[in-house]
Formats: C-alpha cells, sequence, structure tokens
C-alpha cells in the first residue's frame, strides 16, 4: 500500500507542477533586456533557432539562465558550461512542437520528453558544438546517467 500511496503524492506533484508551468506558459513574463544580453555571444545560426521559440519558452530559459548564475555549488568553469547549457537545452523546440494532446497527456502521465532534446542536439552538432554539450542537451531530460553536472542542471531546469 505505500508504493500505491507514494504513487499518488509523485501523480499530485506532478499535476501541481504542470499546472504551475501552464501558468507560466499562458502568462509568461520575460525580460527582452536580458534576453537579448543572455544570448549576445551565441552565432547567428542559433539566434535564429531561438528567435522562432514562443515567448513562454524564452521565459523558461531565462529563468534557467538566471538561476544558473545564481547557485552557489559550482565553480566558475561549471557555471561557464551550464550557463550555455541553459541557453541551449531547449533548443530543439524551435524545431519539434508537440500536439496540444501529447502536452495534456503528460500532466497525468510518465512520458518522455525527448523529441526536442534529439533534434537540439542534432542541430548543435552540427552547427559544430563541442560533444560534451550536445550529449547534455540530448540527455537533460534522461535521469539514468553518471554526469555530474548534468545532474545539477536537472536540479535547475526542474524548477524553473
Amino acid at each position: 500500500m505505500a508504493d500505491a500511496g507514494n504513487l499518488l503524492v509523485w501523480w499530485f506533484k506532478r499535476v501541481a507542477y504542470r499546472i504551475w508551468q501552464f501558468k507560466q506558459t499562458v502568462l509568461p513574463k520575460l525580460d527582452r533586456v536580458a534576453w537579448n544580453a543572455a544570448i549576445s555571444g551565441l552565432p547567428q545560426p542559433v539566434l535564429t533557432h531561438l528567435a522562432s521559440l514562443k515567448k513562454s519558452e524564452k521565459a523558461h530559459i531565462l529563468r534557467v539562465y538566471r538561476a544558473v548564475s545564481a547557485s552557489r555549488q559550482i565553480n566558475d568553469e561549471e557555471r561557464r558550461e551550464l550557463l550555455k547549457m541553459a541557453l541551449l537545452h531547449d533548443i530543439g523546440k524551435a524545431i519539434i512542437r508537440s500536439s496540444v494532446f501529447m502536452k495534456v497527456a503528460r500532466v497525468f502521465l510518465p512520458l518522455g520528453r525527448n523529441d526536442h532534446c534529439i533534434a537540439g542536439a542534432r542541430l548543435l552538432h552540427r552547427l559544430g558544438f563541442e560533444r560534451p554539450l550536445v550529449r547534455r542537451v540530448l540527455r537533460h531530460h534522461t535521469f539514468k546517467h553518471d554526469d555530474h553536472l548534468l545532474q545539477i542542471f536537472q536540479q535547475i531546469d526542474d524548477n524553473c
């Protein structure tokens, strides 16, 4: 019976998170000055893809970017890697769009969210980004790995 209780708690937390996420999607707050400052050093092909993201997706990326900037659990080298990851981890959403049905289904069911990860990793690979970053973008929704930096990123991403 304890397993059923744990599953129920997990499900309610997931639904609460998805409701919060829905609010962030419907009423996104994007600081355009901060957004433009954050992406200013990226190459033009990346900027083109980022420009096609929805306002809510940009707001999420900026929240992750700010959280990485403020994190006290990483050193300067890790911060540089994670800031790049923050800006690029959802770039695949500019290529792959989930249907409304799939978005709703993910609220109630433990369905994967890997399509945009694969698309983003392929794009970054084609653009010549370094292999560790491409691998982390590919795996940023995968929880069975031993990449300490990716684990830190996932915690931050999940809270933003």
